[in-house]
């Protein structure tokens, strides 16, 4: 039992990786024996947080590599494939954290463009992840699928419908993927934070009013940490794990409990 969160030799890639949750799930594998490969969108500042999770995981002793751009690229995917097999040989282990930037704008304002950019980094970059590692997985006869998906997936979005409409088909995806999956040892589920403790993109409110409301929203009265997250991830890549498939996983504080 002790062996069962020991993830040495196992590869795992997390997309959007170089801050935030992706970041806490790099390093909470990287402590536990995995290589890690981090991706982030191939900007000056992203680059940057990249190489710092890179210096943090190879502290734990991981061996790991940085490879840089958009998830929801086929371009990318296809160097995330290449160059992690050439380092490590296979990978058994991804994460589909990359989110796209709060989206904030109802439907009469939401462009075509707003819903396919925000459509293929919800959903598409997910479906292009598993063309590209799915087959590797099912030759090995074991392999593990976390999509990072949220709230809107369930409860749908007036201010973001793009966004809520890529979520709710991610989830599906995760059931369909799961549904013919798990006789190759592959599980593939969902995880679904609620209010996170993150560094956060200039165009939110962060107010401290708007944030002890969103904590106030949550049984827990605060907001969850990043590595809450990451050890939920741990928890479902492990045998321990192995019957927990197509679901949802609900990181949210007890928000519906809230009310």
């Amino acid at each position: 039992m002790d062996t069962d969160l020991d993830y040495t030799g196992k590869t795992v890639l997390v997309t959007g990786s170089g801050r935030n949750i992706g970041r806490a799930i790099i390093l909470e594998f990287a402590a536990r024996g995995a290589n890690v490969v981090i991706n982030a969108r191939d900007t000056a500042s992203d680059r940057n947080e990249a190489e710092a999770v890179k210096a943090e995981a190879e502290q734990h002793g991981a061996s790991a590599l940085v490879v840089l751009g958009d998830a929801a690229e086929p371009a990318t995917v296809a160097a995330l494939k290449a160059e992690s097999e050439r380092r490590f040989g296979h990978l058994d282990i991804y994460v589909s954290n990359a989110n796209a930037r709060m989206y904030r704008d109802s439907f009469f304002d939401t462009t075509d463009e707003d819903w396919h950019r925000y459509l293929n980094q919800q959903l598409t970059a997910s479906w292009y992840l598993a063309k590209a590692f799915v087959p590797g997985m099912r030759d090995a006869g074991w392999g593990r699928i976390i999509h990072m998906n949220g709230p809107n997936a369930w409860t749908g979005s007036w201010a973001a419908i793009p966004m809520a409409a890529g979520k709710g088909g991610l989830h599906t995806l995760t059931k369909s993927l799961a549904s013919g999956l798990g006789r190759y040892g592959i599980t593939v589920n969902d995880i679904n934070p609620g209010f996170v403790e993150v560094a956060r993109d200039s165009n939110l409110d962060t107010s401290a009013d708007t944030r002890t409301a969103f904590a106030d929203a949550m049984a827990i009265k605060r907001p969850i940490r990043p590595e809450e997250i990451a050890w939920t991830c741990a928890y479902l890549c492990s045998p321990r794990a192995g019957a927990v498939t197509g679901t949802v996983i609900n990181v949210d504080g007890g928000t519906a409990a809230a009310h």
